[in-house]
């Protein structure tokens, strides 16, 4: 079997710094794919799929925030990756990780987000491995390991106010008994969420093989029935 490759693939370039943006076009050449860079202003949200339609576009790259710099986009580069996912082109997200971050704006996307790739370990070499990810995962319907969610039943420990942003911080035993995970109380459905407090329990279906808590994504919650809640709370009991 030939070996997976990007080369030739229209790879588009959502940067709103310049001097990044170039830097991205120099490492996708290196990919031997073809750099699209989007200059000057971003397409609108609801027109991405149009765009990427439009410029035959077969993969992208984000930089998360889109904002920092003039009026490029009014939102989140993982936003651009989740409208992308859905228009069948696989994109990565290019960030720093800042906590915030990745418990309130990427967590939100992060089920659609294929891969990330952190500013600091940005080479070709990173991003063809990612390109490759997502074009796997969207394309070709083949995500990894890390990327396929689980039925996970997850602690509430608190609910803190990031901004205007309430954050729910839960412990999963199935992925780490130790690790806090954070995630918006808003991508609970609006029924639920009066039932997420301290010491509470949820499910949800979560990738637990991912590595890292910036990787894990959250969705299809639902509350535990009785039996449920009385088993883990005899194993917690026992603990």
């Amino acid at each position: 079997m030939p070996e997976a490759t990007i080369t030739n693939r229209r790879v588009a370039i959502l940067e709103d710094n310049d001097r990044k943006r170039d830097r991205l076009c120099g490492l996708i050449k290196l990919c031997r794919a073809v750099p699209v860079p989007v200059v000057g202003h971003a397409p609108q949200l609801n027109a991405l799929p149009e765009f990427l339609s439009t410029e035959r576009i077969d993969l992208l790259v984000c930089d998360h925030r889109l904002f920092e710099h003039g009026d490029y986009a009014p939102y989140y580069g993982a936003q651009a990756v989740e409208r992308s996912y859905h228009a069948g082109v696989g994109g990565v997200v290019q960030t720093a990780y800042e906590r915030n971050d990745a418990e309130i704006s990427l967590r939100r996307s992060r089920r659609w987000i294929p891969a990330l790739v952190h500013s600091k370990e940005l080479t070709h070499v990173t991003l063809n491995a990612a390109l490759l990810q997502a074009d796997q995962e969207v394309r070709e319907k083949r995500p990894t390991l890390e990327r396929i969610p689980h039925r996970t039943i997850m602690t509430v420990r608190r609910v803190e106010l990031h901004g205007a942003t309430k954050v729910v911080k839960v412990v999963m035993s199935q992925w780490s008994a130790e690790q806090e995970v954070g995630f918006p109380l808003d991508i609970v459905p609006v029924k639920m969420r009066s039932s997420v407090a301290p010491f509470k329990m949820l499910i949800a279906q979560v990738n637990i093989e991912a590595a890292s808590q910036e990787d894990l994504f959250f969705e299809n919650f639902e509350l535990p029935n009785p039996d449920v809640l009385k088993k883990a709370q005899s194993l917690f009991g026992r603990a």
